[in-house]
């Protein structure tokens, strides 16, 4: 029955395409839920239709078959063709051709590559199905480790540490669990008491992890920051110091991995931060020198280490350092803050006028990245095109640091994007904003192949097509086609909108010829909607009957899966706008939160030169003060002492001859 094989695999294809996009909106953080994932039920159904049909011969299946194809999604999933692999490994886990050899690796194998597969496509809910399943056949099992850990990092990833913890627990198991997958249990309940606020519990909890565990940096971190939150400073340190003064090469080192440099980076940074918090600067600054170059975190260590210093009045070294990160990091975020801290050091040092020079100079630059902040924020078209840009670069400097110090700032706008910090919840809202516009460029797609398909099973034989379509597909083909145009319609409606707001943004168009159009614009869009509507009623009443000559056992299915085909993509428009509006009010909230810090630091620079004025103005006063008694400043005492020793009919001549380098050689 080999041309069974393109309609199983088409059927994998969309109904995965259709888990994807349904998964989406959850990796913002994606809700994991503890039930079974209808899709995945619903491919088993297929193929025990199929099978019950006769489309699927169950005896083809073979060692030699399951190996050839486990490889060849092995193959794609090293490529990173994360749904191709999961539609070859679906009808390898899912196929009754294959329910017999459950127990050989290579199926074990397909079942957890399946959920590494979907887990990497964002599919979470489906990628936790299988790793249950891996899960299930007991910690003695080849895959229950990696399952395990696999599970675990979703939940850190999606930060719903509760759901995927009742998950794992649901699991029945008569066996105990290995000491590395009880670490990661541990470490999930303490996340979930430390997101509670029982610091006390959380700590119980982090501190049974074992040095062996993968996350017992990780859980040694959250313990020196929970104790410095109950203010615990030494304690703190303690846990912190273990993290950093454990070599990278001793032979009980922490499990390494992409987080291990990170977490021992934040150790460092918080050692100095606990030194600084105590008053013990000299420890802070040698903390924070011990970040290395290639951190991310450098700039900031910089920036403290600076703050260390003038804290201790080490006004020379806060200066040099002052001095070093402007010249490094001039598109750091920290840069406005490390312009006044410059001139509080001037302002310490009594060096008024350098202080007021430096306090002029950050209120200059200062002042129109505050205007173009305020200007962005208030433009939905602007917010999105910056936090756009901010991303991308978001992503050059996570997969190379060089280019964060490369970043060159030429304008306002680039100054504003150096500035800005991007909150991870809108990244990962970001990515299934972009996973749902791939999913509705799909939609047009899967629709029309579950038509086809429907039709192609309405024959006789298995693998053929009818030449003519019946009235009932004509009808359902032109229902679609019109539904296809109107969203295209209003997409065009959308962008028409968008180049409105840029005319009147940019006063191109007159302000009554902009309102006329606007208003235009909207007549159309409600008519649209409405449209719309009636398209929808139209192309479900055409499907009622697209799958009624499809074998029996199937026809239920396909029109249930030609019916959802069809809602995806309104499905997805309606996704992506909740989507897009929650991404929108992060960013409104970023970019107030980024106002309110640059005028809070040009506030406090207009006061710094306030006061680097009134000093320079008491330095006279005292100044006058000291020559009506008769005192000589400080700076003219040199001078006076030479001009004493010259009397009056004397003038003093330098010598403007020239010593020769070989008349002093030798000379003793």
């Amino acid at each position: 029955m080999v041309a069974s094989r393109p309609t199983i695999a088409a059927l994998a294809v969309l109904l995965t395409a259709g888990t994807v996009s349904a998964e989406t909106d959850n990796t913002a953080p994606p809700a994991v839920v503890a039930k079974p994932d209808p899709t995945e039920a619903s491919v088993a159904e297929y193929f025990k239709r199929l099978e019950q049909a006769k489309l699927i011969d169950v005896d083809t299946g073979s060692k030699e078959t399951l190996k050839a194809d486990v490889g060849a999604a092995e193959k794609l999933l090293r490529a990173g063709a994360h749904m191709d692999a999961a539609v070859a490994l679906y009808t390898v886990v899912e196929s009754p051709r294959y329910s017999d050899f459950s127990d050989f690796v290579e199926y074990q194998n397909a079942e957890y590559y399946l959920a590494v597969a979907l887990a990497s496509a964002g599919a979470y809910d489906s990628a936790l199905t299988y790793l249950d399943r891996v899960m299930s056949r007991g910690p003695s099992s080849l895959y229950f480790s990696p399952a395990h850990r696999r599970a675990v990092d979703i939940g850190i990833e999606t930060r719903n540490y509760q759901a995927i913890l009742d998950r794992i627990l649901a699991i029945k198991l008569d066996q105990p669990v290995p000491v590395g997958a009880s670490g990661e249990r541990a470490y999930l309940r303490g996340r979930i008491a430390y997101e509670k606020g029982d610091f006390t519990g959380a700590e119980g909890e982090l501190s049974k992890i074992s040095r062996k565990s993968r996350l017992y940096s990780s859980a040694l971190y959250l313990r020196g920051v929970i104790r410095t939150r109950k203010g615990q400073f030494k304690d703190a340190a303690e846990a912190m110091c273990e993290i950093v003064d454990t070599p990278d090469d001793d032979k009980f080192t922490f499990v390494v991995d992409d987080r291990y440099f990170t977490i021992k980076d934040l150790a460092r940074l918080g050692l100095g931060r606990i030194a600084h918090e105590v008053s013990e600067y000299d420890d802070a600054y040698y903390h924070y020198f011990q970040i290395p170059e290639d951190s991310d975190r450098l700039p900031e260590a910089l920036f403290e280490a600076t703050w260390s210093m003038y804290q201790k009045r080490e006004l020379a070294t806060a200066r040099d350092l002052s001095k070093e990160y402007l010249k490094t990091f001039k598109a750091s975020p920290l840069t406005p803050e490390a312009m006044l801290l410059a001139g509080y050091v001037e302002l310490a040092d009594c060096k008024f006028e350098t202080a007021q020079k430096k306090y002029d100079r950050l209120i200059k630059d200062l002042q129109p990245i505050v205007d173009e902040i305020d200007r962005i924020r208030k433009d939905p078209d602007l917010r999105a095109k910056l936090f756009d840009e901010a991303l991308v670069r978001w992503r050059k400097e996570r997969s190379d640091p060089e280019k964060r110090v490369k970043f060159k700032s030429k304008t306002a706008r680039d100054k504003v994007l150096g500035l800005m910090r991007l909150d991870p919840k809108f990244v990962r809202l970001n990515d299934a904003i972009i996973g749902l516009r791939k999913a509705r460029g799909n939609a047009p797609f899967a629709y029309r192949s579950w038509r086809k398909l429907a039709r192609r099973m309405a024959s006789t034989k298995v693998g053929a097509a009818k030449e003519e379509a019946s009235s009932e597909q004509e009808e359902a083909r032109d229902a679609a086609i019109l539904l296809e145009d109107i969203r295209r319609l209003d997409d065009e409606i959308v962008r028409a909108k968008r180049e409105l707001r840029r005319g009147k943004r940019a006063k191109t168009l007159p302000a009554d010829a902009a309102a006329e159009e606007e208003k235009r614009l909207n007549a159309l869009s409600q008519e649209l909607t409405g449209l719309e509507a009636r398209a929808k009623a139209a192309a479900a009443a055409a499907e009622a009957n697209l799958g009624k000559d499809a074998p029996p056992s199937l026809a239920p299915l396909v029109s249930e899966d030609v019916r959802r085909a069809r809602k995806l993509e309104g499905a997805t428009n309606d996704l992506m706008k909740k989507l897009g509006g929650a991404a929108d009010r992060l960013a409104i909230e970023a970019l107030d939160r980024l106002y309110g810090q640059a005028r809070k630091v040009l506030d406090k620079a207009k006061l710094g030169k306030i006061d680097s004025v009134i000093g320079q103005k008491r330095r006279l006063e005292i100044e006058v003060q000291d020559l009506a008694a008769g005192r000589f400043p400080r700076e003219l005492h040199g001078k006076l002492w030479e001009k004493g020793l010259i009397g009056d009919d004397e003038v003093y001549w330098p010598f403007e001859g020239e010593f020769w380098k070989d008349e002093y050689e030798g000379w003793r």
